[in-house]
């Protein structure tokens, strides 16, 4: 009897502890007495808070499940041609070229009968059109699928922009003659960045539509579709993946702009005995950071390619801008720009000096090829 009572005293207390443990219990009977044991019907995540790990394990268990992929799942590499149209505001350089009273570059001081700007060959041109695309922005972009929810992508671009003004100018020999004048401002764009991507998968069928055509399949026991043959709807014997949507953000993304203008003065006066040509032609470059957002999707029209389309808004700009190359006809203004000075516009309107900032703040819109390997 008191071995009987000492035995179910201790199951009682075993089950007290269990249940405060959080496990689940049942009665069985042996040997005439009853007792408790205590089993594990579930786990629950709630009793094991992160504060009862370690920090390293903490961190070790996060990273595992943010960032992790299957044992055996690989990096999907892939390559992209990318086409569209990049749109900076460019506000300091389109306010040089609207502003007459605005001056890029050094003056030609000894110039009779007054100095004027050695770049624009006389006074700049009065109300210069915006910088506006020459051509499609073109560029490659290389990706990594870490995982089929986020990946990571390298890429290099080139948009060229330009700004033409064909006007008439006094040109002095002694006595003025009126001279036909073309200014072209160029800028190239040289992007490279490093990028992230996340993306959301949309299934064109419902998993319970799905399911219920399995069933069907299993109940009239009629057996799946053979694989199609290459060039079929799902490529090479493969399944075609979903379309896909997704969110980029541009971790690190450099730019080197390269900034041209060409002046050619045509003076031509016969009856005085001139016709010749004046041409300068200078060159600068800068290097600048930005970065961007953007939202874009993707559908595969094979297995091995697919077709998308983008748009990204970015944000930056390229300082401490410098001249690279200078060119000029007349030996007066062979020293007047040097490589390696720096490029500042005189702002009359405002009497200050500036040096130039090209402003990258943007709309991007782009689409592209890619192809999986």
């Amino acid at each position: 009897m008191v071995i009987s009572q000492a035995s179910a005293l201790q199951a009682k207390t075993k089950t007290s502890q269990a249940k405060a443990c959080g496990y689940s219990v049942r009665r069985y009977s042996v040997r005439g007495y009853s007792v408790r044991r205590y089993s594990v019907r579930r786990y629950s995540v709630r009793r094991y808070s992160a504060r009862r790990l370690k920090p390293a394990a903490t961190f070790l268990l996060l990273a595992f499940l943010l960032v992790s992929t299957p044992a055996h799942a690989a990096i999907q590499w892939s390559l992209s041609v990318v086409e569209g149209y990049y749109l900076p505001r460019l506000d300091e350089l389109n306010y040089i070229l609207k502003h007459q009273e605005v001056e890029l570059g050094p003056r030609n001081t000894e110039a009779k009968p007054f100095p004027y700007p050695v770049i624009y060959q006389g006074i700049s041109p009065d109300d210069m059109p915006e910088m506006s695309p020459k051509s499609p922005k073109v560029g490659l972009q290389l990706q990594a699928d870490v995982n089929p929810r986020y990946a990571v992508v390298f890429g290099g671009s080139m948009a060229v922009f330009d700004s033409v003004k064909r006007d008439v100018r006094p040109f002095f020999v002694g006595f003025s003659i009126p001279a036909n004048r073309e200014t072209r401002f160029s800028l190239a764009l040289n992007q490279f960045w490093l990028g992230a991507k996340r993306y959301w998968i949309f299934e064109e069928k419902s998993k319970q539509g799905e399911k219920s055509e399995v069933r069907s399949q299993k109940s009239e026991k009629i057996p799946p579709n053979p694989p199609l043959e290459k060039g079929g709807t799902e490529g090479f014997g493969g399944k075609r993946p979903p379309s896909r949507f997704y969110a980029e953000m541009g971790i690190l993304a450099i730019t080197r702009a390269y900034l041209t203008t060409d002046v050619w003065l045509h003076v031509y006066a016969p009856e005085e005995g001139f016709d010749f040509y004046k041409v300068t032609e200078t060159g600068s470059q800068g290097n600048g950071y930005s970065t961007y957002l953007g939202v874009g999707g993707e559908y595969y029209i094979r297995k091995w390619l697919s077709i998308g389309l983008d748009i990204d808004y970015t944000v930056g700009g390229v300082s401490d801008i410098k001249f690279v190359h200078y060119f000029t006809v007349d030996p007066l203004e062979k020293d007047i720009i040097k490589p390696g000075d720096r490029v500042f516009y005189t702002d009359f309107k405002k009497g200050r000096i500036r040096p130039l900032f090209i402003d990258l703040e943007g709309w991007d819109f782009k689409g592209q090829v890619r192809v999986f390997f």
